[in-house]
């Protein structure tokens, strides 16, 4: 099939339509906008659910790339697709604790890795202290501010179980940084 050259420098073919042209760029802008506003704070909860930057990152970014994959599917009119894409970059950094685990039962014994780079080592290690469930639990809920509905569904738990473990998950942050650190924390009832 023979290419048409456009001034913005692509190719499409010459049998596609100027209106299936405008549909496709399109669904480019509204992704680009997407990823724009979803992006830096994707990165963000991937981080504080793993507390790695490069694990972070790969997350975040394998996140974004499967919703472009996907993103006429997800961005259908009543679905969201900032849900969808962090339910994909969490089950992404699940992937990545459990590749860990298998990589942590194999390491020799050597000296722990040093946290003093960064920025509340404290907060750092009381996060590192919960379990990844934990932690997810309180990175959707006070973070990313889910309701408690959201971060069920964010988890695929019931929200029982989301009271629950963040429940212990404050028990465990109240005992490492101490209650006046979680003062502005509401605990599910």
């Amino acid at each position: 099939m023979r290419q048409r050259r456009y001034p913005s420098g692509g190719n499409i073919d010459a049998g596609v339509s100027s209106l299936e042209a405008a549909r496709a760029f399109t669904v480019q802008m509204d992704f680009s906008r997407f990823f724009e506003d979803a992006a830096p704070g994707l990165l963000r909860l991937c981080y504080l659910a793993t507390l790695d930057v490069e694990a972070a990152a790969d997350a975040a970014q394998e996140a974004m790339a499967r919703a472009w994959r996907d993103w006429v599917r997800i961005s259908a009119e009543g679905s969201d697709p900032g849900a969808w894409t962090r339910t994909v970059a969490l089950n992404l950094c699940r992937d990545r604790w459990r590749r860990a685990k298998v990589a942590d039962a194999h390491r020799p014994e050597g000296p722990a890795p040093r946290a003093d780079d960064l920025p509340d080592i404290d907060l750092h290690r009381a996060l590192a202290g919960l379990t990844e469930r934990q932690r997810e639990a309180v990175v959707l809920r006070y973070w990313v501010d889910l309701d408690l509905a959201g971060v069920a569904l964010a988890m695929d738990v019931s929200v029982g179980s989301v009271k629950q473990h963040l429940a212990r998950a404050h028990r465990h942050l109240a005992a490492v940084l101490g209650d006046g650190a979680l003062a502005d924390l509401e605990v599910a009832p």
